[in-house]
């Protein structure tokens, strides 16, 4: 074994002679980043903002062939130089309702070889490089079967430069693809100890890695790692501190949690008949043995079984990596966390149909969880009562809460001894309008590209890019900014207080939450427990 890695050191020290770590070929070129398994040229430079973009480094080797299901290889070695041009999409699904910009691009490219990562850095680092700065990492959205680091760059959004300016040079931002779908999220006994149910976790938590192993080359501080998502990214995060019963080190030390989303199913009858859905419309039904037979189909055959079951396809505990669902299993140095004004209004059929409260609950759960069924039907029914709402409205509200923020309130409460700020996006711009995905506008927001001067976006950003840099986001660089933003109190309470709320009138502080219910939160906390018991 030590034979063997000397030579491959031998190896590598012949193939990239300078080492790793950033060169400037001359003074007007791209700089090249070299790593001990290739060389990247950066893929621009924007002079106004100052920020260089490393596109499509590769994190990880193909997930192919018997690959497929497994935890990600480390890249092998190319020696030609990266120019950032090869990368594809994660195989994604369309789902309803969201097909136009900016998911329409995700079908353009896609492929299984899609494990690759950008990397947005200030100028300064390279010029005056004193000491490493913080790093942000962002995890998409996309209800894990869709999204991508590319799909909304043509919007401006996932494009790091104007994070990197309001945060005055002082940050560096990664995004990166994960797998999806049934690549990414597949479950079912034929996998347990011949692949995972969490691919996609997995690919995620290699690109964590890849930052602790090689963003100090970049100039970049491995200690000081923000993990952001929106929706699927965002409960992906949730489930990095979970992973292995809190064991595992998550490879961040601060986050924010935007609409951490899952759509939890402890009904295991739903995941086999999922699985073997899958496994029928891939080719791979009658074969002795599945696993085999689907990882040597062609990929076009998987992405028809993905189709299939796409709607479908969330994190499953598999009782060893996760172990239970989060709101189970939840008991980093500092948070953040966030909702819109609407979360559930998008995800709701439309018509209505008959009996949706009822049906939607009973879906969940495993077929003997009567008990659990009629308690929460019971409760949502008595609010509706109470607050004379629509059925549309009460439909709504118990989306927004078992999918989004009983997730935001249970890290709450698991986390009450660190520091944690909670915000609420209210803005109403006329299209998105406070529904799901709505605070992505602000938080990509652009000055330099955006024709449409828009100050309360980049003070939204400050906050959170302070977060990013100090732990604190009150710890403005220039001047005071609006509103003290405190942390969050009340967790005993009905309503969470101290959230602020960003609407077209500014910031202002709440002092009680209406969407995160105490009562309706541990309703659905104590019956997934007495059904994972």
């Amino acid at each position: 074994m030590l034979l063997l890695c000397s030579v491959l050191l031998v190896a590598l020290a012949a193939a990239f002679p300078n080492g790793p770590g950033v060169a400037f070929p001359n003074s007007t070129a791209l700089p090249l980043l070299t790593l001990p398994y290739g060389t990247w040229r950066a893929s621009q430079y924007d002079a106004r903002a100052d920020v260089y973009t490393f596109r499509n480094i590769r994190y990880a080797a193909p997930p192919v062939g018997n690959s497929r299901w497994a935890k990600p290889s480390p890249p092998e070695v190319v020696h030609d130089i990266q120019d950032g041009s090869y990368g594809h999409n994660c195989f994604p699904v369309p789902l309803p309702g969201f097909d136009g910009p900016p998911f329409a691009n995700l079908t353009q490219n896609p492929g299984e070889d899609c494990l690759f990562l950008d990397v947005y850095v200030p100028g300064k680092v390279f010029r005056h490089h004193k000491k490493p700065i913080p790093v942000v990492v962002w995890f998409y959205g996309g209800s894990y079967v869709t999204g991508s680091k590319d799909q909304a760059l043509g919007m401006g959004l996932y494009d790091g430069s104007g994070l990197i300016q309001q945060a005055d040079q002082d940050l560096i931002v990664v995004t990166f693809n994960y797998r999806l779908g049934a690549f990414g999220f597949l479950a079912g006994e034929a996998l347990k100890g011949n692949g995972s149910y969490h691919a996609g976790f997995l690919d995620q938590r290699a690109a964590l890695s890849w930052v602790q192993s090689y963003i100090r080359l970049l100039g970049g501080d491995p200690d000081n790692v923000s993990a952001w998502g929106q929706s699927a990214g965002s409960g992906s995060i949730l489930y990095h501190l979970l992973a292995e019963g809190g064991t595992l080190p998550p490879l961040f030390n601060k986050a924010f949690f935007q609409s951490p989303g899952f759509d939890p199913n402890v009904n295991v009858e739903d995941v086999e008949e999922n699985f073997y859905n899958f496994t029928e419309a891939a080719g791979c039904g009658n074969a002795t043995d599945m696993m085999q037979c689907l990882r040597s189909v062609d990929s076009s055959a998987l992405q028809k079984g993905n189709l299939v079951v796409s709607t479908n396809i969330n994190p499953v505990p598999d009782g060893s990596y996760i172990p239970q669902p989060a709101q189970v299993a939840l008991a980093q140095e500092s948070l953040m966390v966030s909702h819109v004004l609407d979360e559930g209004i998008l995800f709701l059929p439309n018509p209505l149909p008959p009996g949706f409260l009822e049906s939607y609950i009973t879906n969940i759960f495993p077929p003997d969880s009567e008990d659990q069924v009629k308690r929460l039907v019971s409760i949502y029914k008595s609010q509706q009562a109470s607050t004379n709402v629509s059925d549309k409205q009460i439909a709504s509200e118990l989306v927004r809460d078992v999918i989004f923020t009983c997730n935001i309130r249970a890290l709450i409460e698991a986390y009450n001894s660190k520091p944690t700020w909670a915000t609420q996006y209210s803005y109403i711009d006329g299209i998105l309008n406070g529904t799901h995905t709505s605070e992505l506008t602000a938080e990509w927001y652009n000055p330099l590209t955006n024709p449409d001067k828009q100050p309360l976006f980049e003070l939204y950003q400050r906050y959170i890019v302070n977060h990013a840099r100090t732990g604190d986001p009150n710890s403005s660089r220039r001047g005071k900014l609006p509103v003290f933003w405190p942390k969050v109190l009340g967790i005993r309470r009905e309503e969470v207080g101290n959230v602020l709320d960003l609407n077209n009138d500014g910031f202002h502080l709440m002092d009680g939450d209406p969407q995160m219910l105490k009562t309706s939160c541990h309703a659905w906390r104590d019956a997934f427990v007495e059904v994972a018991g």
